[in-house]
């Protein structure tokens, strides 16, 4: 076992189960036939496999014990591909892996899901998983994770509720259409680590706008279930919330049919946040917060605020600087009680038109590009925590539209579609469009004087 996996502390017994579902039983539910009447989804049948994908084999069945003594001690780990192209034959594998969703699972695995395309408009585009079991050092080779044929599968979210259960949203266009401006939204939930799952259902059947998935789904303190999508197919125009207040069974749009907002410092707006690709929190009052990219106010990111669960927002200028095409952002409550953002400092046509300044390990201040870390104590008041995330050195491959780029103390990835998930030992677990980054707070506060 590597030094990263020993510093991880979780423990699992050599004599744990494996569960391998039978060759002959369609448990995994991947291969779906779609009916639609009039741009509405009426039937969705699972197509039978004649084995299980990579990433339903041998999965481990027993709770894992994580060490909560992870959190004390910095950690910081070189990023690794998780994109990893499949070696089971017939299995789909695209130049184009772009717009991921990652979370983890009871049994200690992480689980990713992204989309593998020749073009993002076109019907080939089908969506992929992964897995990184616990203890293992490399990510397990991509197999087929959902594709109706002859659809656009366009975007993605997984996440695990912290109680046993995992959700898995997606898009889907109609037959044989191309782009994503309309899609039907689908759902589906595994209660044994993702092997298996329920047949896939269209939470939202009409095929229509405000259906693009964007990794990010949020459940409240309350027990309400937030899926976030995009308003739009372009690349302003806001953030729709898919709202389910019976963990799934029914879902509104408080947003649909009402006009569109105009995004502008202290406007209000009805049922959309400002932004695309937005990111929710929820605040300790109840209310919600959302970050985007584009619907840029005052020349920033735009910031939108609702106290009344998403029917209207109140949308202002944040902190930081807008993100553009090739990238998203993440925005999470930590388990410590911060709020986590993480962004780039300016566009990936141009990754040091713009830097920030940031703090070393030693607490002296420097000039970065790239990628990094915000963390606000004060439910998003305040952002005095900032760090650039990079490795320091070593050249890497982003992929998508990110491509190659060279790591530096001052230079760290320069685009990259983000999602996150915080595992129960405090290690942030972080992906771009190829890579997965491994920190935590203890990281993150070193050379802070915490003022």
């Amino acid at each position: 076992m590597s030094a990263f996996f020993a510093m991880i502390g979780g423990v699992m017994s050599m004599a744990s189960l494996c569960a391998e579902p039978p060759a002959d039983r369609p448990l995994t539910y991947r291969h779906i036939a779609v009916e639609e009447t009039d741009e509405t989804v009426v039937s969705i049948k699972p197509i039978p496999d004649a084995s299980p994908p990579r990433w339903a084999r041998s999965v481990v069945q027993r709770r894992f014990a994580w060490s909560k003594a992870r959190s004390e001690r910095p950690l910081f780990a070189r990023p690794i591909p998780y994109v990893i192209p499949p070696t089971d034959e017939g299995e789909p594998f695209h130049p184009h892996n772009h717009q991921p969703s990652i979370t983890w699972l009871p049994n200690g695995d992480l689980m990713a899901i992204w989309y593998s395309t020749v073009a993002e408009s076109g019907t080939e585009l089908t969506v992929l998983a992964s897995r990184l079991r616990a203890g293992a050092e490399t990510w397990d080779a991509s197999s087929e994770f959902l594709k109706a044929p002859n659809r656009n599968m366009h975007g993605s979210s997984i996440f695990h509720d912290g109680k046993g259960t995992i959700y898995h949203f997606n898009g889907m266009a109609p037959d044989g259409g191309r782009g994503w401006a309309k899609l039907a939204l689908l759902m589906r939930t595994s209660r044994d680590n993702g092997v298996t799952w329920t047949p896939m259902r269209a939470i939202a059947p009409k095929i229509e706008g405000r259906h693009q998935v964007i990794s990010g789904t949020l459940m409240t303190r309350r027990g309400a279930l937030i899926q976030n999508c995009d308003a739009v197919p372009g690349g302003n125009g806001g953030t729709a919330l898919h709202i389910s207040k019976d963990r799934g069974k029914t879902w509104h749009d408080p947003g649909r049919d009402k006009p569109a907002p105009t995004f502008a410092e202290g406007s209000i707006g009805q049922g959309t946040i400002a932004g695309i690709h937005a990111q929710v929190v929820e605040l300790r009052n109840g209310s919600l917060m959302a970050l985007g990219r584009g619907d840029s106010i005052g020349g920033r990111m735009p910031m939108s605020i609702s106290d009344d669960l998403g029917a209207t927002w109140t949308y202002r200028a944040s902190p930081f600087p807008p993100i553009s095409g090739g990238q998203r952002l993440v925005l999470r409550r930590l388990q410590e009680g911060p709020l986590l953002f993480v962004g780039f400092t300016s566009s990936i046509r141009e990754p040091e038109a713009a830097g920030m300044t940031f703090l070393d390990a030693e607490g002296k201040e420097f000039v970065g590009h790239g990628m990094y870390a915000a963390v606000s104590f004060d439910d998003g008041k305040t952002w005095p925590l900032r760090k650039l995330l990079t490795p320091g050195d070593g050249e890497y491959d982003g992929g998508a539209h990110t491509g190659r780029f060279i790591a530096t103390p001052t230079r760290a990835e320069h685009g990259g579609y983000l999602a996150a998930t915080q595992t129960p030992d405090g290690v942030i677990h972080l992906i771009s469009s190829r890579l997965h980054y491994r920190f935590n707070l203890a990281w993150l506060k070193q050379g802070w004087s915490g003022v």
